[in-house]
């Protein structure tokens, strides 16, 4: 985690082992199959943006259904955090690939159908139907700490210096959503 640019990093007496909570699991290069489908830095960008935009679209399902308005005003906020990480994303396509280039995603892949964690967006709404918020953020921070991992494992595995730098910038992009995640998922445990 220092490596990833987390400055609060703790050891945790017994390791692994002593963990009572999630676990990640899969091989080193589980969640970098659709990333393989890209040419180049510029693809890699334009299939970041469609899975940003998949997250998007699922904070957004799901605050249309909540039940609570404080409820939805949290997810709205989490469609807005998208959409900055989605502004983010097309400033870095332009940089790359120049202005009026196409941002759309690789072929086979539709922008808004899949989410960050490899989840079609369908999918996760309808396992979020009925979930508590907190549940909701575990997977947002699950998702998040997924797309942080895979970025710095793309910045690590390319060839080019403007991949590595496109991927630098995703990852800090994604440390910094995960750090807002993990604070709002203490505040929502906080209200248990």
């Amino acid at each position: 985690m220092e490596e990833a640019g987390f400055s609060r990093v703790y050891s945790m007496a017994g390791g692994i082992n002593a963990w009572n909570g999630l676990v990640a699991e899969g091989t080193y290069d589980a969640g970098l199959a659709y990333f393989s489908r890209a040419s180049g830095a510029a693809e890699l960008i334009s299939l970041s943006w469609a899975l940003e935009e998949g997250n998007r679209a699922f904070y957004e399902g799901i605050a249309r259904e909540a039940e609570d308005e404080e409820d939805a005003a949290l997810f709205r906020s989490l469609v807005l955090a998208e959409e900055r990480h989605k502004e983010t994303l097309r400033v870095l396509h332009v940089r790359i690939a120049g202005e009026g280039a196409d941002l759309a995603p690789p072929e086979g892949i539709e922008a808004g159908g899949m989410m960050e964690g490899g989840i079609p967006v369908g999918e996760a709404l309808a396992w979020a139907r009925g979930k508590m918020p907190r549940g909701v953020v575990e997977l947002a921070v699950a998702m998040e700490a997924n797309a942080l991992d895979r970025y710095i494992k793309m910045g690590r595995s390319v060839g080019d210096e403007p991949s590595r730098e496109v991927f630098d910038a995703l990852a800090a992009e994604e440390r910094a959503h995960l750090e807002r995640m993990t604070s709002l998922l203490d505040r929502l445990q906080g209200k248990e």
